[in-house]
C-alpha cells in the first residue's frame, strides 16, 4: 500500500480518493490503470496546446494551409526589421542615393562618408553596393566597427582577402603567388600604422579595392580615427586603387570623421535621407509580391504616416501586421492588424526602457496635447537625440505657440530623470535621457490614437490628430 500511496501523492485531482476506496490488489491495479490513462490524456492534451515553431530550421512549414505557411515564411524574409536587406530584389527606394554613391567612387575616385540617423537603411545600402561592386570585379571588404576595434586587426583582414597576384611587385609564376599568399603577408607580425598600410595599397594593380567601415560612430579609439584620416590622405595622394566608404550614425560629415582640413578634398559626405511616400509604397509592394499578401490602401497610408520615412519602422509595422493577418487565416492586411501590431511593438519598446523611464512612462504619456508630445518624440529622432524648439515646430501642422511647446517640455522635465536641457548658441537644446524613449512615445501615442480612431473606422486612417496640435 505504501508504494501506491507514494505514487498517488504526486498526482492531482481525485486519484488519491480512488486508491483509498480500492480494498483489493485487483482494485488497486484497476485504479492505477485509470490514473495512468488520465496522465497520458493530459500529456497529449498539453502537447496539443503547447506553443511550437511554425516552420522548421530549414524554412519548411510545420503544418497548416500551404498558402498561409508560404506567406508567413516570405514575410519573415522580406520584412526583417532586425536585419539589413542583402538582396537587390528586396531593396526598395534609395536608387538616387545609390547612383550618387557609385558615381563618387567611380568617377571622382573619392572616399565617401555615408551618414544619417539610426535605422535609416545605411547598412542595407552598403550591402547592395557591395553586391554591385563585386559584379564589377571589385575586391570588397566589409567591416562592422565596435568600441574596441583595432586598426591593424581590421586592415590585416582586408589585405588577407587580396591575393599577392594583385601587387606590382609580385612574380605571377613565383612561389608566393602560386602558394596562395595574400597582401597580408607583406605586413609586419605586430601592429602597423597608416603609412605602412598605404605603402602596400599603393602597389595594388589589376583590380580595385573597396573597404567599407560600417558602424564607424561606435569607434572609441582616437588613434584608429587618426590612422583613418592619414590613410585617406595617403591613398589619395598616391592615386591608390583603394577607396574607403565610412558609414555611421551622425548628423553631418564632420561629426562622424572630425574636421581634418588635409582630407576635405578627398572625402565626399553623403547624407542618407528618409524614405518618401512612394518609396514606402514600393517597399510594401515587394512584400505583397513575394508573400502573396495585400495591404489595403488605408493600411499603406497608415504605415507611411507612422514610419516617418524610416525603413526599419516600415518593415517592423508590416511584419507585425502581416503576421497578425496570417494568424487569422487571411492574406488581406488592414487597420485592425496594424492596431494589434502596435500593441506588440509598444510592449517590446517598453521592455527596452531603463527603470527610470519605465516608471515615468505613464505620467509622460498623460499629456493634454497628444499631437505636441508626438512632435517632440519625432523631433528627438536625430542621430544624437538632441533637438530644439524649431525641430518640434517643423513637425506640427499649425502655428503652435512657442509658449505652448515650452510648457509641455517643462512638464516633461518636472517628471525628473527623463529630459535634459542644455544651453546652446541657437537656444536651449533638449535630449531624452533614455534614448529608447522617443520611439516608445511615438508608438504608444500611435497605438492610443489608432485604437480609438482606426478601429472605429472613422476618417482617414488615423489622420491628422498626430500631425496637428
Amino acid at each position: 500500500m505504501g508504494f501506491f500511496r507514494s505514487l498517488m501523492n504526486r498526482i492531482r485531482g481525485r486519484q488519491d480518493e480512488w486508491l483509498d476506496e480500492a480494498d483489493s490488489t485487483a482494485e488497486r491495479t484497476v485504479a492505477l490503470s485509470e490514473v495512468m490513462s488520465i496522465r497520458r490524456r493530459r500529456h497529449a492534451s498539453n502537447e496539443a496546446i503547447f506553443p511550437t515553431f511554425r516552420a522548421s530550421a530549414v524554412d519548411r512549414p510545420a503544418d497548416g494551409a500551404p498558402e498561409l505557411s508560404d506567406a508567413r515564411l516570405a514575410l519573415n524574409d522580406v520584412f526583417t526589421p532586425a536585419q539589413p536587406v542583402t538582396e537587390r530584389s528586396r531593396f526598395a527606394g534609395r536608387l538616387d542615393v545609390l547612383v550618387r554613391l557609385i558615381s563618387i567612387l567611380e568617377d571622382q575616385r573619392a572616399h565617401v562618408v555615408l551618414y544619417g540617423e539610426r535605422g535609416i537603411g545605411k547598412t542595407s545600402l552598403l550591402h547592395i553596393l557591395s553586391d554591385i561592386a563585386r559584379e564589377s570585379r571589385y575586391h570588397v571588404a566589409y567591416a562592422s566597427c565596435g568600441a574596441g576595434s583595432r586598426f591593424d586587426e581590421i586592415f590585416r583582414g582586408v589585405l588577407k582577402d587580396i591575393p599577392m597576384l594583385y601587387t606590382r611587385n609580385a612574380n605571377p609564376s613565383g612561389k608566393e603567388v602560386e602558394g596562395g599568399a595574400s597582401l597580408a603577408d607583406l605586413l609586419p607580425a605586430g601592429e602597423f600604422d597608416a603609412r605602412h598600410l598605404g605603402d602596400i595599397c599603393a602597389t595594388i594593380t589589376g583590380t580595385r579595392v573597396l573597404v567599407i567601415l560600417d558602424e564607424y560612430d561606435r569607434l572609441q579609439d582616437a588613434a584608429f580615427r587618426q590612422n583613418i584620416a592619414e590613410l585617406v590622405k595617403n591613398l589619395s595622394d598616391r592615386a591608390a586603387r583603394v577607396q574607403l566608404v565610412i558609414a555611421g550614425v551622425s548628423a553631418n560629415l564632420q561629426e562622424l570623421v572630425g574636421y581634418i582640413p588635409s582630407i576635405r578634398r578627398n572625402v565626399v559626405g553623403l547624407p542618407m535621407p528618409r524614405l518618401e511616400s512612394r518609396e514606402v509604397a514600393a517597399l510594401i509592394e515587394i512584400g505583397e509580391r513575394e508573400a502573396g499578401v495585400k495591404f489595403s490602401p488605408r493600411a499603406v497610408e497608415t504605415i507611411d504616416l507612422l514610419s516617418h520615412g524610416s525603413p526599419y519602422l516600415v518593415r517592423l509595422l508590416c511584419h507585425h501586421a502581416g503576421i497578425n493577418a496570417i494568424n487569422d487565416s487571411r492574406l488581406e492586411v488592414d487597420l485592425p492588424d496594424i492596431n494589434r501590431g502596435l500593441d506588440e511593438i509598444v510592449e517590446e519598446a517598453e521592455n527596452r526602457l531603463g527603470p527610470v523611464a519605465r516608471n515615468r512612462a505613464a505620467d509622460l504619456l498623460a499629456t493634454g496635447n497628444t499631437p505636441l508630445l508626438a512632435a517632440i518624440a519625432r523631433a528627438a529622432s536625430t542621430p544624437d537625440g538632441s533637438f530644439r524648439l524649431a525641430d518640434i515646430k517643423s513637425g506640427l501642422s499649425d502655428a503652435t505657440a512657442e509658449a505652448t511647446i515650452s510648457a509641455e517640455l517643462a512638464r516633461i522635465e518636472k517628471l525628473g530623470g527623463v529630459l535634459d536641457q542644455t544651453a546652446d548658441v541657437g537656444g536651449p537644446a533638449y535630449r531624452f535621457v533614455d534614448d529608447a524613449l522617443p520611439f516608445f512615445i511615438w508608438m504608444a501615442l500611435a497605438r492610443g490614437h489608432f485604437t480609438d480612431g482606426g478601429k472605429a473606422g472613422g476618417g482617414r486612417a488615423g489622420g491628422g490628430k498626430l500631425r496637428a496640435a
